[in-house]
């Protein structure tokens, strides 16, 4: 993409600076047409050929304004849904079309959604500020209604559009169809969810919660921990097979601190393959049942890579876990969406990735500060 970015990632920041080269919410979205618009709040991308609105991007602000304002927008991506105010403002008056954002809402709602004619409606592309020179990608989004709504201020009746969205379940859009179909009003290579309204009418819709599925940069420990996280690997480093042996110590280590697990033990290194520790957590630590074993058994597997985990490297682990047992699987990483999916849906298995890792150690006394614990480090380095 030259010195745009590839794609926008829903919950990723973006810089929005006065400089447009550096630009990544205007500049990224502006370049393909040389245009100049701002995104302060309803703006269009327009095809330069035919003047068509291809996308509507809405710029939500949640820092306070210059002038008031009195609705608040709604971004719920738990449930997929978000309500946006359209541009009136105190002083404006009873028609809320004085403003061109408001008129650019109606004329595409009406024209296009409002008359089920969805393969001429443009998508929306939901941005919101939550600190200075930033935006936040939102989400890509359908219309799903529009509203007149009346508010009261300084004693002025101020009446604005509500657009009432349905944020669809995809957790990137790439620029490049964003800039094919801006340039040319070719719809191709936008995301599955977008294409499958297109063509049902059926809407996907998004969720943080949709099947647990994590993005690699979500697995990995914010900004606060990723010194720890280096640190790991830095002081239990060695060849390949020391560094996963480390490891395995390391979390035999965290699970033995665990008030709920028990008889932790490691695998002989030369049997069963696909198990490094096996032990015991307690579902009910603090309650007694008579003879009610509320004790499961788990075996778990310890992958020290920088690359992801997928499927098969799961499915070695699921192979070897029993009825009634449950398999945890630790990986400094990342897991890939398949595995995560197939965890999910065929694999009695619970994942543990980088960041999982380090926010478990912090609670323990195998750390100190932002560092492993010097002796900790000593006695496993000492081990292998």
């Amino acid at each position: 993409m030259g010195q745009y970015g590839d794609q926008y990632v829903v919950g990723d920041e973006y810089r929005n600076s006065t400089d447009l080269a550096a630009n990544e919410y205007r500049g990224w979205l502006n370049a393909p047409l040389d245009g100049g618009v701002s995104y302060s709040g309803i703006e269009a991308l327009r095809n330069p050929r035919t003047d068509a609105c291809e996308f509507i991007i809405l710029y939500s602000s949640s820092t306070t304004s210059t002038s008031h304002d009195p609705w608040e927008d709604i971004i719920n991506l738990e449930d997929g849904i978000a309500h946006y105010w359209g541009d009136s403002k105190a002083g404006d008056g009873p028609d809320p079309l004085t403003r061109r954002g408001n008129r650019l809402i109606k004329e595409q709602y009406c024209s296009t959604y409002a008359q089920n004619d969805r393969a001429e409606a443009p998508p929306v592309l939901l941005f919101q500020k939550e600190r200075v020179g930033w935006v936040t990608f939102k989400g890509c989004c359908i219309i799903d209604g529009l509203n007149i709504t009346r508010h009261r201020d300084e004693g002025e009746t101020v009446v604005n559009y509500r657009i009432d969205l349905e944020v669809l379940d995809a957790d990137t859009v790439d620029l490049e169809w964003i800039h094919r179909k801006s340039r040319t009003g070719y719809d191709v290579g936008g995301p599955k969810a977008w294409d499958h309204w297109v063509e049902t009418g059926t809407v996907r819709r998004y969720s943080i919660y949709n099947e647990q599925i994590r993005s690699p940069t979500s697995q990995q420990p914010d900004a606060r921990l990723e010194p720890l996280h280096e640190d790991i690997r830095t002081r239990l480093d060695g060849t390949s097979k020391e560094r996963g042996h480390k490891l395995e110590l390391l979390i035999e280590r965290l699970l033995e601190s665990m008030d709920n697990i028990s008889q932790v033990r490691q695998t002989p290194s030369s049997g069963d393959k696909g198990v490094d520790i096996i032990g015991h957590t307690n579902l009910l630590p603090d309650v007694t049942l008579g003879g009610n074993n509320t004790k499961l058994e788990f075996k778990a597997q310890v992958k020290n890579k920088k690359g992801s985990v997928g499927g098969r490297e799961l499915s070695r682990l699921a192979s070897r876990v029993g009825d009634g047992e449950i398999g945890l699987f630790f990986t400094m990483s990342h897991y890939t969406k398949a595995a995560q999916q197939e965890s999910l849906s065929t694999y009695p298995i619970r994942l543990f990735a980088g960041g999982d890792i380090v926010d478990m150690l912090v609670q323990t006394d195998l750390t100190d500060g932002p560092r492993l614990n010097d002796q900790v480090v000593s006695e496993i380095n000492e081990s292998v």
